[in-house]
């Protein structure tokens, strides 16, 4: 029978080719990568790799899996909706505390499918672009883009996001043809405040573009997809904001492409009670289902 953990390490190492990147894109060691998939091939009784100096191809059977695999991932979270009933017994509240725009652009869009499992927990979103303690245990789960180093926590990595930069139509009309990297220097950006931005993990547009001309800051991602939705400049924005607006287009996404990790933490001691395991499970689910979502089109 199949199991989801045996199949998120399957499709790193099928998309990924070698072990250690795949190792890195799911926080573990490449050994431990290794060992699952000879688990699986047993399991199965079927050989699914072909190592060819350090790399890893699929055989025929694996491409088969794959089909499987990849339609488990993208009906995961239906997968877990159709199977479980609705669980009145469990009641509560469930504090989830994420980066602002993954929370109000991404996590609140799905909260409905959460209630509608479990209409007696409460689901508070504190959706803020700060660094996350849980040490005065201002959360019950705290979704971070960083693993935490500090608190006896118990973090798991539970997926990546992607982002791309974006702009209008009427901006790229208007202003000189963008071919490579280099002719970014020519145009007008859009970002955040810089000395308002206390996550490091998003200090990341001067890192991409060298001096990059910032011609409107806001703290607030939706205000500065906004802005580039009406010409302004470019926007460095996560794909699951930038796709999903019909006014904006890619720029370079074959040269400019940034990969941000996703970690779950819960307090250790809190670990086995039911609100936060069925909060805890239903983001994991939810996070696998829409890779195609988070990493972009």
């Amino acid at each position: 029978m199949f199991n989801w953990d045996d199949m998120r390490f399957f499709l790193e190492l099928a998309r990924r080719n070698k072990l250690s990147k795949a190792a890195l894109r799911l926080g573990v060691e490449h050994t431990t990568v290794a060992r699952r998939i000879t688990a699986l091939e047993e399991k199965l009784n079927l050989k699914l790799f072909e190592r060819i100096n350090r790399s890893y191809q699929l055989t025929d059977d694996g491409r088969r899996l794959l089909t499987h695999a990849e339609a488990m991932e993208k009906n995961s979270l239906s997968l877990l909706n159709e199977l479980e009933q609705k669980e009145t017994n469990i009641e509560g509240k469930i504090r989830v505390a994420t980066p602002e725009a993954f929370g109000s652009q991404f996590i609140a869009k799905h909260c409905h499918a959460f209630q509608k499992y479990y209409p007696g927990i409460l689901f508070e979103l504190v959706a803020e672009t700060t660094n996350m303690t849980m040490s005065r245990r201002d959360a019950d789960i705290a979704i971070t883009l960083a693993k935490p180093e500090r608190g006896r926590l118990k973090t798991t990595k539970i997926g990546s996001y992607r982002l791309r930069l974006y702009a209008a139509p009427s901006y790229l009309q208007g202003h000189p043809p963008i071919v490579r990297l280099t002719d970014l220097s020519q145009h007008n950006f859009i970002w955040y405040v810089d000395d308002l931005l206390p996550i490091p993990e998003l200090h990341i547009l001067d890192k991409a573009i060298q001096s990059p001309n910032i011609v409107f800051s806001s703290t607030n991602l939706t205000a500065q997809a906004n802005a580039a939705e009406k010409g302004l400049g470019i926007a460095l924005l996560p794909c699951f904001v930038g796709d999903q607006i019909p006014g904006l287009t890619t720029v370079l996404p074959g040269e400019l492409s940034i990969m941000r990790d996703l970690w779950l933490s819960i307090h250790a001691d809190q670990s086995n009670q039911p609100v936060i395991d069925k909060a805890s499970s239903f983001l994991s689910n939810l996070i696998a289902s829409e890779r195609r979502t988070l990493i972009g089109r």
